[in-house]
């Protein structure tokens, strides 16, 4: 018999109020970007004085990485469990998109905040958070990159490095999510994943020609 852990209700509602902090954090970063926005205003979204964020995050951009760290980790699980799977290379690659592309439309105001603060925090990957947070970030494109390469091996895709590939595909997948994000027009990040899987198929999959 598997023995459960029984989580002290301290410890609840230490874990309840840090998520409460994160959801407040990840809002505040969207509307308002990175730099412009406080621990003050993050305290006032979430309903907690001020000082309270700081016995759980010691700075602003502690509590940015968090955000980005799990949740790059959440879609780096689920893409491990899908991956798993005995299908072809091509079928799951199919799946990781659907997964991706779901998750995506139930975190826009995280996606928000990744695609256009990114760029700004380059110097962070010599910060361990920094270090981290890429390194899981690596971790999908290797996830990727396995896959394809059996795929190469069992002559489902050409004969194109892999990890080229894996980077193009998620080149393209990040294109789209930045398009939907600024569009005029909303419409659910979903209805896209048909049109990324053409384009990344038709440039990977191996045909075989008629005699």
């Amino acid at each position: 018999m598997i023995k459960v852990e029984k989580i002290s209700r301290k410890k609840r509602e230490y874990l309840a109020h840090r998520e409460e902090i994160l959801l407040a954090a990840e809002k505040v970063f969207a509307a308002k970007g990175f730099f412009p926005s406080t621990m003050s205003d993050i305290a006032k979204e979430a309903e907690f004085g001020t000082g309270t964020l700081y016995k759980y995050f010691k700075s602003k951009e502690h509590l940015y990485f968090t955000l980005i760290n799990e949740k790059v980790e959440e879609i780096n699980r689920l893409v491990k469990t899908e991956l798993s799977e005995k299908t072809s290379a091509v079928e799951r690659i199919k799946r990781v998109l659907g997964l991706q592309f779901e998750f995506v439309g139930r975190n826009r105001n995280f996606f928000r905040i990744y695609i256009s603060e990114w760029n700004r925090f380059e110097w962070t990957v010599k910060d361990e958070l920094g270090k981290i947070i890429h390194e899981k970030m690596m971790t999908y494109i290797e996830l990727i990159t396995r896959v394809i390469r059996q795929g190469v091996k069992d002559r489902e895709f050409k004969l194109i490095d892999p990890v080229d590939l894996a980077h193009g595909l998620v080149g393209v997948v990040n294109s789209f999510i930045f398009e939907w994000l600024i569009s005029a027009q909303p419409y659910p990040f979903v209805s896209k994943l048909d049109t990324v899987l053409k384009i990344f198929l038709k440039g990977a999959q191996r045909t075989e020609r008629r005699r």
